[in-house]
């Protein structure tokens, strides 16, 4: 945060809008919330005794269909899932206010909705073009990291994250911090688990390579989806994407090669850190599907991962899978991402990327034995 108010990037706009805004709302939000979970022990306090069996992550590189894929699997009632309000909102008693409010709101014509429906409007028109986002929608389980400042996604203000190498790599952080971070991600998956009803945790994230550890140690029994995809097209769409609010907050940073480094160091340490720790998951527990195959035959894609897991399909889902699966044929993105129009050459990108170290090397050696 210092590093917002020396001569490089000390700017009026991003000290006002990140230094006095983001900040102070992600802070006062964490004391809320805190507040809130306080109150889950003496109100819930059985959510401390919820199971959470074999939870099911999908895991990529940025961009390359983590969305599409989950908000495919969501619909099956057999999972429960994080939406951003519950994300950034972790408490069975918060989870209750709101469906209490919601009933009464629908009673009587549901003004608060409309209302929360402008707000989203407003807030995420910016992402229709990349995926459909709101407060209600499904969303990433970033939130639960972005209160503690450790969360990669946390690039969107800073640019110049890479600096900070340990938000992107936490497996790194030393054991006591460590073990602080799965209690509280433990507690967390359990207070939505709880509140939801009890069904088989959902999640997705595309930026959580270097705390796949803390994950695993969480749930041992996880299940991952790892999808597979061209990691060049990853970091050319990931650098529009996480470097387009720069131009609003920080224009100078816009398109400048030293802070995209930050974007292309978190696409690369997620990478290798799905790669390290695909060999410490159970054959049963893991799958892997290729980025190509799940956008031209999403249903079959969707079957194989069932048919892996041994999970069942209703006849209601198998139907939102045809039709899931037809929209999706037809869809044609009007994007087309490249490195250069931030100064870099596939070359570049290429030899950084393949500077690994020796371990990283080895893992990723095993890796494609795999394959």
């Amino acid at each position: 945060m210092a590093r917002m108010f020396t001569p490089r990037y000390f700017r009026p706009k991003f000290v006002f809008f990140v230094g006095f805004i983001i900040i102070p709302a992600i802070l006062v939000l964490r004391l809320l919330v805190s507040f809130f979970q306080a109150l889950d022990y003496i109100l819930y306090p059985g959510f401390k005794h919820q199971e959470v069996n074999q939870p099911v992550f999908i895991l990529s590189n940025p961009r390359s269909g983590s969305t599409f894929l989950h908000r495919m699997l969501e619909k099956d009632q057999q999972f429960t899932y994080l939406s951003l309000w519950q994300s950034l909102f972790n408490s069975v008693t918060i989870y209750k206010l709101v469906a209490l409010i919601n009933r009464i709101d629908m009673s009587i014509g549901d003004p608060l909705g409309k209302i929360v429906d402008i707000l989203d409007n407003h807030f995420f028109k910016g992402w229709d073009g990349l995926h459909k986002a709101g407060l209600r929608y499904s969303e990433e389980d970033e939130f639960l990291f972005v209160s503690s400042f450790l969360a990669p996604g946390l690039i969107l203000f800073f640019p110049y994250l890479h600096e900070v190498a340990e938000i992107f790599s936490i497996d790194k952080l030393p054991e006591q911090v460590r073990k602080k971070i799965i209690k509280n991600f433990r507690l967390s998956v359990q207070r939505h688990v709880y509140a939801s009803g009890g069904q088989t945790f959902l999640a997705k994230n595309a930026v959580a390579g270097g705390r796949l550890g803390l994950y695993q140690e969480a749930f041992p029994d996880m299940r991952a989806i790892y999808i597979h995809s061209d990691i060049l097209k990853s970091i050319a769409s990931s650098l529009s994407v996480f470097s387009k609010p720069w131009s609003f907050h920080s224009p100078a940073c816009y398109q400048r090669k030293y802070e995209s480094i930050s974007v292309i160091e978190m696409v690369r340490t997620n990478h290798q850190g799905i790669i390290s720790h695909r060999l410490n998951f159970t054959p049963e527990n893991a799958v892997d599907i290729i980025y190509d195959k799940l956008v031209t035959d999403p249903q079959t894609t969707v079957e194989s991962i069932y048919q892996h897991f041994s999970l069942s399909m209703d006849d209601e889902y198998k139907a939102s899978l045809q039709q899931d699966s037809i929209a999706a044929k037809s869809y044609k993105s009007v994007h087309v991402y490249k490195v250069e129009d931030y100064g870099f050459t596939s070359e570049e990108i290429e030899q950084y990327i393949a500077n690994q170290s020796a371990e990283e090397q080895v893992f990723e050696e095993k890796y494609h034995m795999l394959e």
